[in-house]
């Protein structure tokens, strides 16, 4: 019986131990949830009920003791009772663990609503602020502005006072003026008798004044024939004067200008035979002022080519200075050509259109870089029409392929004519 008993009280120590930790850890997750839910005293009192149910076990083992096969019967089922129960509140236990989770959750979104809540407020707030100031700003506003109307009426009716006492005045100058009028007219019928007796008296004058005029007016005659004889005279020798002095001048100024001229051409030629090493450029000035440079198609171009070489670049470059040296004169670029047809196949057609190609070449490099300002150029092309030599001969033939620049006289500003 004694073997019996501590056999079961053996077996019946780990029972409670395990249900006991089953109830302690039940105990410490329920008061954890407790403490955030209201159902903690409905769980409490499931844990009371527990104990009290494993004390009538306990008791229940002590007075069956004897009957070991019906109490270990008896403490199956309770065991399968208490795991049942175990189990059914770890379920429990997560249901609630998984609701503290939610409740927590929510928590922080009601939170989080909270402070958008405040922040919207503040907003609110800063703005009922700001539009009350406003508001004051305004009523300030429109009580500066109610001021100065109440000033500008108060002005105003001083204005009108002013403006009916300066009517008043007005009329009482009227009345005064009207009386100086009546006054004015009968002094006016005095002076219009004094007036009537100092004209007779006038007339009586005139008279004599004007017989004397009359004499004076004959001798003044006279007198201005005589200045204007004088004065045609002077007249006519201060012009004699004046022409002898401007053609002097004038005479003085084309004499310089052809001095100058001379020079420039002496300079432009020496510097043209440097830099070619030989005299094939022919420079010339008539009577009139013409100028005329003549350069022999080999010294700018190559034989039926209308680009410039750069020698030909160099010599351009030289006369373009010159060129510069008669800003208000106009220049004619012309080219010429012998009379030798162009071969098959050539770019140039005809020695017309090589010639203008060659005239145009020389222009334009003149206007590059602004040398010599486009408005005072033009060019044209005779092709073999206007020959200076033979053609019969190579030397002649030579002698008219050239390009011929001339600086046409001062009175020639029309480039149109030649």
């Amino acid at each position: 019986m004694k073997h019996s008993r501590g056999t079961l009280i053996a077996t019946i120590i780990p029972i409670f131990l395990l249900v006991s930790v089953a109830a302690s850890g039940w105990y410490f997750y329920n008061a954890r949830v407790n403490s955030l839910l209201e159902a903690e005293s409905v769980l409490r009192a499931q844990l009371v009920s527990e104990k009290n149910s494993q004390e009538e076990l306990a008791a229940l083992l002590e007075k069956t003791l004897a009957e070991k096969m019906d109490m270990e019967t008896t403490l199956q089922q309770k065991t399968k009772r208490a795991a049942l129960a175990t189990t059914g509140l770890e379920s429990e236990l997560e249901n609630r663990q998984i609701t503290i989770t939610e409740l927590l959750a929510n928590e922080r979104l009601l939170q989080a609503q909270l402070t958008s809540e405040k922040e919207t407020q503040e907003e609110l707030v800063a703005l009922l602020e700001k539009t009350l100031a406003e508001n004051m700003g305004i009523e300030t506003t429109l009580q500066q502005e109610a001021k100065e109307a109440i000033l500008t009426t108060i002005g105003l009716e001083s204005k009108l006072e002013n403006l009916q006492i300066t009517i008043t005045e007005l009329l009482a100058n009227e009345r005064v003026l009207q009386a100086q009028l009546i006054s004015e007219k009968e002094t006016q019928e005095e002076l219009v008798a004094l007036l009537e007796k100092t004209l007779a008296e006038k007339m009586g004058i005139e008279t004599t004044l004007q017989q004397e005029a009359k004499e004076a007016i004959l001798t003044t005659i006279g007198l201005e024939s005589e200045l204007e004889k004088r004065q045609a005279e002077q007249k006519f020798l201060h012009e004699e004067i004046t022409t002898v002095s401007g053609e002097k001048s004038q005479l003085l100024i084309q004499l310089e200008q052809e001095q100058k001229s001379k020079q420039l051409i002496a300079n432009l030629k020496n510097r043209l035979e440097q830099e070619l090493n030989e005299s094939r450029v022919e420079i010339s000035q008539l009577k009139n002022r013409l100028t005329v440079i003549k350069l022999t198609s080999e010294i700018l171009f190559s034989s039926g080519s209308a680009q410039i070489k750069p020698t030909g670049q160099k010599v351009l470059s030289i006369i373009a200075e010159s060129l510069n040296a008669y800003p208000g004169r106009a220049i004619s670029v012309e080219g010429h050509t012998d009379n030798r047809p162009m071969v098959q196949n050539a770019r140039y057609k005809s020695n017309w259109e090589l010639s203008v190609a060659r005239g145009l070449a020389a222009v334009n490099y003149f206007q590059q870089n602004n040398q010599v300002d486009p408005k005072r150029l033009k060019v044209i092309g005779y092709g073999e029409y206007r020959p200076v030599s033979s053609n019969e001969t190579a030397e002649g033939r030579k002698l008219n392929r050239r390009i011929e620049i001339r600086i046409l006289p001062p009175d020639i500003t029309d480039l149109s004519q030649n």
